[in-house]
């Protein structure tokens, strides 16, 4: 029986906000048995069910079989809304459902609100619901945190496996629990797990287990079939067909597996255990995967993927020492924790605290504004919505140590006058009450430890004396802000936001507004929704969309006439085609060729029986009927029908009409080349044409920001796709994504498709990479925005010749500039060499920002600003659009006019004025008030201070414990490069730190936390919305790691002060050798293949990667890649496995990935769980890997390897700064860079000779150094791509001497 603590909190409904009150259950519910609570919840119970603004009489029940919670109307046509029991996060009960207080005359003890992960959305799912009584009620609370608590417990692979399968009838609208159709398979794996599975393979499955097209498929079939496409016995014929091997070159022999007559010996088992899994035992694993004492093949594969087998083991305990100051601590801290998406436009929201303090986090930021006498909670000078400080805090006491009870620090950035500080400080002390830490603990001269501080709740901010005047300088440069309408270069108006300063006028990108609901209903939905087609004889080439009848007489016809001469003896009886009747709905069409050449047609009726639909073919009485058009056509194909007495089989189908081949848009046969010549002259985004290669593979290609964008279309039989979109023709995929946005920006950007380009004769004398016409304004052009000039090298390059730059990864070029006459190539600086050749697949963009994009109040989401001091402004009443019936006119020195369009004649005047009055120069005002004492009263060990110019000695000799920095994240890295850089570590092994993001990441981006944490920062805020790689590394850091609590202690070394994360020397450094064997259900992109990175983050001398080729599957990819990484300073690494895709549009897609410290990684044959980007287990994904892990020796050739290529980046650095390096500087870099390469050949080749050190080394082999073939190379460090992975990372470079074809 699962025991679970119930604490409740009481709210009541006031206008000062939400007050909290102990609630408890009653006791005689809190005994019920696990098994009494499933008994009630497996019964259906009658429940109101809250869908705002209306309340609905429905049906919950709990299925154990699916374990899920069913929900379903009263109507008879009501759908399901179902809810997986493993991603429910929370379940508040009676007055902690603060949501529900909208609702009038509502019972709160009868409430009930479940909380639940959404897939890919950050805000967690609500479904709220009414008991008619107060014992029911309590029970379904009572069960549903039972199931809650439940979720912190494995759940059994196996079972695992039957619940994903056992959720199969749900998939369908019609879901009854009994057997479904082949169709309903398909729909199944797209959605369940955007897998897609070909009519024929699908087909090819049912017959090897012996059913029918027309049979229904059952559990017991599903899970056949399941097995079939998950288990790959690769597996076990590469790795466990061996009694024996020789491991790390030493004499001593490694027991693997033998499987004889299909079962694995105990023995051979207890041998594999003891030598690689010494944590586990044989005979549990039989007895937990294996049946009859023994262990299949398959339950072997089971257990290799399970998380029994994980790669790492979570902590569920905290095991750090909780007993040092406060400073010695790594704390998981959140930036602008009340947003939910940008830090523009998007939505506050309480439950955004609630989430972060439930995910770990022990920092949370409140900014703090006056709204018309309430203290309101919003981010200022954006289009964020407000929430009242009053309900967050209220929020804020009910999760603040649901986690664990270390102390919570509230980051305030105020803005309140003394008077509102005041009352800010009687809400602290209404809601915390004895939580609120309100006097010093001690005066010793340190700061407390977490231990001490046990549910204390700090305040952070600045602190002033009586008199002292607050002197805040706040930027009020932003005079005016708003969403108005746009046009300019003669387009269509568009909604933007817009920040109007005393300089310029500044816009984003065309905005969209988006409905953030995230109720059950619309989840369940998206949960169920299948294809847009689901049928399946819409994939085959036999049936036609919507035909003229005398055009599709016409062009069987011209078939007949085609085949006939091509070959006068042909038989074409029985080819035929399928087409919807024109004349009666849900009715079709047979046309087929008779035994005279002649064009015959037959109707095919359908009725309904039992509300399914059957077809038959209409001249044949006691014709027999079918449950789709597929199993007709199958049918018929192979038993023959009469046509005036003379039978006739179905044969080859006729392919619809190509009607799009008259269309100015598609060209055929044309390159990439051809395509961007022709649309080089275009000048709109959204510009497009269709080309198709002789493959028969088609593309479509269009204008993207002033670069060239291509999206591969997929084709189904007849059905052209787009991710997971489905159109019945290219003609209607085309006009669909001329109304709707096909491709997103980085910047949020929104591209349709608009102009078509024809199709004209291409002169093949014009450059590859075109000049863009002047009259056309690329964004990267606009004067807000940096060109992106400067490139950061992706990995190593030696160059060839004396014209092409040698640089190492990480490197920053400069002045890089595409070369037109040489394809693939660019030319850029590094170091003291200029203007050299670089092979621009090395090269990813650097990401950086100028003083004047740093003023920029949209920061990356700036579309072009308009410079107030060179236009004149004028007001329009009435426009030619009535829907814009006022615009201002801007007129700029030698630029198009812009119109800014307003819905009321008022706006329009007081944005005119604002125009026409503004001073043109910046102005900052100068706040200055006194600091409420009340309220500094509360700011005792986290008082934020302005941090001085350069971190000395002598100012670290009078720091005080109880103050606290603040930087943003380009402030930080500025001290880092000072020469009292070492000081950062010294001053937060006494007080407190905080980094935050620089404000234009204006999307929300996430910073890399990697070099605050090196350097001692203690709360590194991050925004949590955003599941990025930074939030990744969070994650790993805090969630994976001593017990979940938000705090790590920091390692001895940096807490005595000794660390330095500069240097590149540790005596513990390793070399990991790691081979990506297989991965299971990793949920790709329908019809792109997976790939798997492996990430070494840590210090500056760590960080490398190594990646796999693209597998051929998702369900079961087999990659063999054997990859390999230096780590010079374990301690302070972490390990990050990242598996990804491409989409349509060539763009990387993530699926998952599993990030956690270096020092947790286990050795031997493992398990890899994946993990989405918020840090929620992904059920059923995970990799198989082999992990091999060695101790440099002092003397290993890779220190060498890491010392020299210091020395050349440090080199590079310092000839860059001189104007004219002499030869002598010249020969010495080079002299240096031949020995970097040199080395780092002759470690590749000795790792290739030192066959012993690893299993199934037979596989792998190398052809030469610089092409080598699958298997083992040198390792990937620091900055440098030294592959053990033998498979190329990129295509290789393209000849300098071509023109011919673009380089993709």
């Amino acid at each position: 029986v699962l025991s679970i603590m119930t604490i409740f909190n009481k709210k009541k409904k006031s206008n000062q906000g939400i007050t909290i009150e102990p609630y408890e259950l009653d006791p005689d519910i809190c005994v019920l048995s696990l098994e009494e609570c499933l008994q009630f919840a497996t019964s259906t119970q009658n429940i109101i069910h809250f869908t705002s603004p209306h309340r609905k009489q429905k049906d919950l029940r709990l299925d154990l079989q699916s374990y899920q919670l069913i929900c379903k109307g009263r109507g008879p046509v009501s759908k399901l809304e179902v809810i997986q029991c493993e991603k429910i996060k929370e379940v508040r009960y009676a007055t902690e459902c603060f949501e529900l207080v909208k609702y009038d005359d509502l019972q709160l003890e009868l409430c009930i609100t479940i909380k639940f992960k959404i897939p890919d959305t950050f805000l967690w799912g609500t479904f709220s619901f009414e008991a008619f009584d107060e014992v029911t009620a309590q029970k379904w609370a009572h069960t549903l945190r039972l199931l809650q608590h439940a979720q912190l417990h494995k759940i059994h692979p196996l079972r695992e496996r039957e619940i994903f399968i056992n959720r199969f009838p749900y998939t369908q609208d019609n879901a009854d629990g009994r057997g479904m159709e082949a169709k309903d398979l398909k729909v199944f794996l797209c959605n369940m797990c955007n897998y897609k599975i070909d009519t024929g393979d699908l087909n090819g499955i049912m017959e090897e287990l012996g059913l029918e097209e027309s049979s229904p498929i059952e559990l017991d079939h599903l899970r056949q079939i399941y097995d079939k496409l998950t288990y790959d016995n690769q597996i076990i014929s590469n790795y466990f067909d061996k009694e024996t091997i020789k491991k790390d070159g030493k004499d001593d022999t490694v027991h693997y597996p033998v499987f004889s007559d299909g079962a694995l010996s105990h023995e051979h088992l207890s041998d594999f255990v003891q030598s690689d899994h010494p944590e586990l035992s044989g005979a549990g694993i039989i007895s937990r995967y294996g049946s009859n004492g023994t262990l299949s093949p398959n339950q072997f594969i089971d257990f290799l993927y399970s998380d029994d087998n994980s790669i790492f083991e979570r902590s569920t305990k905290v095991e750090d020492i909780m007993d040092s100051p406060m400073c010695h601590y790594w704390i998981s801290s959140s930036h602008n924790t009340f947003l939910t998406g940008n830090q523009i436009k998007s939505k506050s929201s309480v439950e955004a605290y609630a989430q972060a303090l439930l995910n770990g986090c022990k920092c949370v930021e409140l900014d703090l504004w006056e709204r018309q006498g309430t203290i309101m909670i919003l981010h200022g000078y954006t289009f964020t919505s407000m929430v009242p400080a009053d309900d967050v805090l209220a929020v804020i006491n009910m999760y603040a140590f649901k986690v664990s009870p270390y102390p919570l620090i509230l980051s305030i950035e105020n803005h309140l006058g003394a008077s509102m500080q005041e009352e800010f400080a009687k809400l602290l002390e209404k809601h915390f009450k004895d939580k609120l830490l309100t006097a010093p603990l001690n005066d010793d001269g340190i700061l407390p430890s977490p231990v001490m501080l046990m549910n204390k709740i700090l305040i952070k901010d600045k602190k002033r004396t009586k008199d002292e005047l607050e002197q805040s300088h706040y930027n009020q440069d932003v005079v005016k802000s708003g969403e108005i309408y746009f046009e300019f270069h003669s387009s269509d108006w568009t909604k933007r936001m817009v920040f109007m300063t005393t300089d310029f006028l500044y816009y984003s990108y065309a905005t969209q507004d988006s409905d953030d609901t995230t109720s059950i209903a619309s989840f369940s939905h998206d949960f169920r929704e299948s294809p847009r087609i689901t049928e399946l004889h819409h994939t085959e080439a036999w049936y036609w969309g919507t035909v003229d009848p005398q055009a599709a007489i016409h062009y069987i016809t011209e078939y007949i006439r085609k085949m006939k001469s091509k070959e006068a003896t042909v038989k074409l009886t029985g080819d035929f085609a399928i087409r919807p009747s024109s004349q009666f709905t849900g009715e079709n069409v047979l046309l087929f060729i008779d035994t005279n050449n002649s064009i015959k047609k037959i109707k095919i009726k359908s009725k309904s029986e039992n509300g399914h639909p059957r077809y038959s073919i209409e001249e044949y009485l006691n014709a027999p009927t079918f449950d789709s058009l597929y199993t007709l056509v199958k049918h018929y194909q192979r038993i023959p029908f009469s046509v005036k007495g003379v039978p006739l089989i179905l044969r080859n189908p006729i392919e619809e009409p190509r009607n799009f081949e008259k269309e100015i848009w598609f060209h055929y046969d044309a390159s990439l080349e051809d395509s961007e010549r022709r649309l080089a002259g275009v000048k709109c985004d959204g510009a497009f044409l269709v080309r198709e290669q002789p493959d028969n593979n088609f593309r479509l290609v269009f204008r993207c920001a002033g670069t060239i964008k291509q999206c591969r279309l997929r084709q189904d039989g007849r059905l052209w796709i787009i991710g997971k979109s489905h159109f019945e023709g290219l003609t209607k995929l085309i006009e669909y994504y001329k109304k709707n946005p096909l491709y997103s920006t980085k910047n949020n950007q929104q591209i349709k498709l608009t102009e078509p380009v024809q199709q004209i004769p291409v002169d093949h004398t014009m450059p590859t990479y075109f000049p863009l016409d002047s009259s056309y304004i690329r964004p990267e052009d606009i004067k807000c925005q940096k060109p992106q000039d400067s490139y950061v090298a992706d990995s190593d390059y030696k160059g060839k010749n004396d014209d092409e730059m040698t640089f190492l990864e990480g490197a920053i070029l400069k002045n890089v500039e595409r070369d037109h006459r040489h394809l693939g190539w660019c030319i850029g600086d590094y170091g003291p060499r200029k203007r050299k050749f670089i092979p621009f697949k090395l090269l990813i963009p650097y990401e950086w920002e100028d003083e004047e994009s740093k003023e920029n109040p949209l920061g990356n989401m700036c579309a072009g600003m308009i410079q107030l001091s060179n236009s004149v402004p004028h007001i329009h009443q009435v426009s030619n659009d009535p829907h814009k019936p006022h615009f201002i006119s801007i007129r700029c020195e030698g630029k198009e006019e812009y119109r800014l369009g307003f819905d009321h004649y008022e706006t329009m005047v007081s944005w005119y004025k604002a125009m026409t009055t503004q001073k043109k120069e910046k102005q900052k005002s100068l706040k200055k008030s006194k600091q409420n004492q009340t309220y500094a009263k509360l700011i005792i060990y986290a008082q934020s201070k302005p941090a001085p110019t350069e971190m000395t000695d002598e100012y670290l000799a009078h720091i005080n414990y109880k103050e606290m920095h603040s930087f943003d994240e380009n402030k930080f890295l500025s001290y880092t490069k000072k020469p009292s850089y070492l000081n950062l570590i010294k001053y937060t092994n006494t007080c407190l730190a905080r980094v935050y993001p620089k404000g234009t990441r204006t999307a929300s981006s996430n910073f890399d936390p990697l070099p605050s944490w090196n350097y001692g920062m203690q709360l590194v805020a991050l925004n949590f919305q955003t599941p990025d790689k930074p939030m990744q590394l969070n994650f790993g850091k805090f969630n994976l790691c001593n017990g979940g609590c938000g705090y790590v202690r920091k390692p001895e070394e940096m807490i005595s002060g000794q660390f330095d994360p500069s240097k590149d020397t540790f005596p513990n450094s390793v070399a990991l050798f790691i081979t990506i064997i297989s991965g299971r259900m990793l949920f790709s992109e329908m019809g792109n293949l997976p790939k798997v990175r492996i990430f070494l983050e840590g210090l500056s001398c760590d960080p490398g990667e190594n990646t796999t080729d693209p597998a051929r599957d998702s369900m079961a990819p087999f990659w063999n890649a054997r990859l390999g990484l230096l780590c010079l300073n374990p301690d302070m690494a972490m390990i990050r496995f990242e598996v990804t895709d491409s989409n349509d549009f060539g763009d990387e897609r993530f699926i998952g990935h599993c990030t956690f410290p270096l020092k947790m990684l286990k050795t031997g044959y493992r398990s890899v769980p994946l993990y989405d980007g918020y840090g929620d287990r992904i059920s059923l994904a995970s990799l198989l890997v082999y992990v091999d892990k060695e101790k440099l020796k002092p003397d290993d050739p890779n220190r060498e390897l890491a010392r020299i290529r210091k020395e050349i980046l440090q080199l590079n650095e310092y000839l860059s700064d001189l104007e004219a390096p002499s030869e002598h500087d010249f020969k010495r870099l080079t002299t240096i860079e031949n020995n970097y390469f040199h080395l780092k050949d002759r470690i590749a080749h000795q790792i290739l000779d030192d066959t012993t050190r690893y299993p199934n080394t037979d596989s792998f082999g190398v052809s030469s150094p610089d092409v080598p073939a699958n298997g083992k190379g040198t390792l990937s460090r620091g900055k440098t791509y030294v592959r053990i992975s033998m498979r190329r990372k990129k295509p290789p470079l393209p000849p300098r001497n071509r023109t011919v074809s673009s380089y993709t």
